[in-house]
């Protein structure tokens, strides 16, 4: 496709206001000399950033010459309007933020010959059914519950304690266990029978996630990320929401980290993975075994790509920016120990988040609508906390968390070692408090 070129090189990011978690790459285009142009949903929360973007030159998106409003899901509307950008200016790359845009994301650089992960890798990843199809010789047992036949296909099901999931869900909404055929009859109840379920055999053991940039169709960096759910190791609750994530993981041997490296590289294989970044999450078991829980074709969540940056010295958002452009990339291991650690809260109303003696401020991200700027530090130097953060405001409900959504607080904490990481955090989890007001 050519155009009458009459203005700069373009990259277009797609669930952009989710890019504020990843404040690096809108700064590492224009200094390219691109223009940054984005596509995102129009809800609340991606209205305050973007209120925030065009009041705060300093926050992270502020840099986006123009946005168009668009959900993920309009794919032939987000190819039009990327169409229509393409005319006097060359789109030299397309990047996802938001999962609920991979897919198109994957439509847009098919059409334009951009690099990206590739058709099959952008449907399989959005779907948990086909990814499980697919990628079978590493997954656990599963079978789809189709909408209106939810009780007839779990009747049969006899696999516990199992995982009752939707299809195409982020961030652990609607991810679910069940121990028993009675607990799975009582978890459909309260589900829509017009969607679409997938059971599948709970995993067992430690969970990580694998960052990996791939160009080429090869892996030219890819590193285990140590995980924390709620779900406890006794099943003491039924939700996998992420609470923790360390970089690199201290807890795995090398046997173990050589294993799910080698399944992860197996697993982009199969999918024909081309260019990008892809973050995919396992589970280890005590004998070795790697068994995938899922894989996106975007980036980790939360705030993995800045924990990367604190732990090797260098943003991954310009590496992924470098993939995405075509053009040869490659990206340090980490150096240094990085935790994110959200605490766990009663729930009732908020009123306040404390952290006395640390000498680190609380940032309120309703107030600012931008995580904490960090700047990385050397190999040895002390333990540091970089951000303490209230994501929730004061006055919000806080609930059980059953959903990334459903968490209130969060903080950032680097050391030179496994052993002063986690004496840091022993530290900042005796002196946060999440202060909240039980309702009645």
């Amino acid at each position: 496709m050519t155009t009458s070129q009459t203005e700069p090189d373009a990259v277009v990011l797609l669930g952009a206001m989710l890019g504020g978690r990843y404040p690096e790459l809108v700064p590492a285009a224009l200094r390219r000399g691109l223009t940054v142009l984005g596509v995102d949903a129009d809800t609340p929360r991606a209205r305050r950033f973007d209120q925030a973007r065009r009041e705060r030159p300093d926050h992270p998106l502020a840099g986006i010459a123009e946005l168009a409003w668009l959900p993920g899901d309009r794919h032939e509307e987000i190819v039009q309007q990327v169409l229509r950008w393409a005319e006097g200016r060359r789109i030299a790359a397309v990047v996802p933020f938001g999962e609920d845009y991979v897919e198109a994301t994957a439509l847009v650089a098919d059409l334009l010959g951009l690099p990206a992960p590739g058709l099959r890798a952008g449907r399989v990843c959005r779907n948990k059914l086909l990814q499980r199809r697919y990628l079978a010789d590493w997954s656990p047992r599963s079978v789809l519950l189709p909408p209106a036949g939810h009780t007839d296909r779990a009747e049969g099901w006899t696999h516990f304690p199992a995982v009752l999931k939707p299809l195409d869900g982020q961030a652990s909404w609607g991810v679910e266990r069940v121990d028993d055929a009675a607990a799975l009859s009582a978890a459909l109840a309260e589900r829509d029978p017009a969607e679409a379920l997938l059971v599948e055999e709970l995993a067992h053991g430690h969970e990580v996630s694998v960052e990996s940039l791939v160009q080429y169709g090869e892996p030219v960096f890819a590193a285990v990320t140590g995980k924390r759910t709620n779900e406890g190791a006794d099943g003491a609750t039924r939700w996998f929401v992420e609470l923790g994530h360390t970089v690199p993981d201290p807890e795995l041997t090398e046997a173990d980290r050589a294993a799910v490296l080698a399944v992860n590289a197996a697993v982009l294989h199969r999918l024909d993975f081309q260019d990008g970044i892809a973050h995919a999450e396992y589970r280890v078991a005590p004998d070795g075994t790697v068994r995938l829980m899922e894989i996106a074709a975007r980036a980790g969540g939360d705030n993995i790509l800045t924990l990367y940056h604190l732990a090797t010295g260098a943003p991954l958002e310009e590496a992924v920016l470098t993939v995405a452009l075509g053009e040869p990339t490659e990206y340090p291991q980490p150096r240094r120990f990085v935790r994110q650690v959200y605490p766990e809260h009663t729930p009732g109303v908020l009123r306040d988040v404390t952290a006395p003696g640390l000498g680190t401020e609380v940032s309120w991200l309703g107030e600012r609508w931008m995580w904490p700027a960090v700047k990385p530090l050397g190999a040895h130097d002390p333990a540091t906390v970089h951000m303490i953060v209230a994501g929730r405001s004061r006055g919000d409900e806080l609930t059980a968390i059953r959903a990334s959504s459903d968490r209130s607080a969060m903080y950032v904490i680097d050391a030179p070692t496994p052993a002063e990481l986690d004496a840091l955090q022993a530290r900042v989890d005796a002196a946060l408090t999440v202060e909240v007001e039980p309702r009645g």
